[in-house]
């Protein structure tokens, strides 16, 4: 067997992101940069063959990913998960925060955001560290579901701070 295809055996038979750690412990004389260069060797036999999915690297780790041009079929079939503008508030706060409070969002917001907090938990989006005040943070989940690698990732929001500025 090729290594290549073993890469792709792995990552097909996760259903959501397949972390780099468990890769390379599937396949010990793998390194991070070889996996990157499989990767890269697979998505180019993908573009070759016109296939309709690729890979992408999400948060530490690689999935399966339809490409764009596919999303109104597939909406057709699965209807999308769809937050509140209060619930993207709320879950911009605490992607561009960082590990914050509920107290810390309303203060941002100015008004309740307990009902968003509950629709992102139910998403899985965010989570609650452990510890006293409870802390809300993203999750790997956010991750897959936006196409980030990291936090870091995140549109500069400066940016947009300009926009609303303009707009007020």
């Amino acid at each position: 067997m090729n290594t290549r295809e073993i890469v792709e055996a792995l990552i097909f038979s996760t259903s959501g992101t397949l972390g780099i750690k468990e890769i390379l412990e599937a396949v010990p004389d793998l390194s991070v940069e070889g996996l990157d260069h499989l990767v890269e060797e697979l998505n180019a036999l993908y573009n070759q063959t016109g296939r309709s999915f690729l890979i992408e690297r999400v948060s530490q780790g690689y999935m399966f990913v339809t490409r764009q041009e596919f999303t109104p079929y597939i909406k057709t079939l699965h209807e999308p998960a769809r937050l509140s503008n209060a619930a993207m508030e709320v879950l911009a706060v605490i992607a561009y925060k960082g590990p914050c409070t509920k107290q810390t969002i309303e203060g941002i917001r100015g008004v309740d955001s307990s009902s968003s907090l509950k629709s992102l938990l139910k998403h899985q989006l965010i989570d609650i560290k452990s510890g006293r005040p409870m802390m809300y943070s993203t999750t790997n989940r956010f991750l897959e579901v936006f196409a980030l690698k990291s936090l870091a990732d995140l549109p500069d929001i400066s940016q947009y701070e300009e926009v609303f500025r303009e707009e007020q």
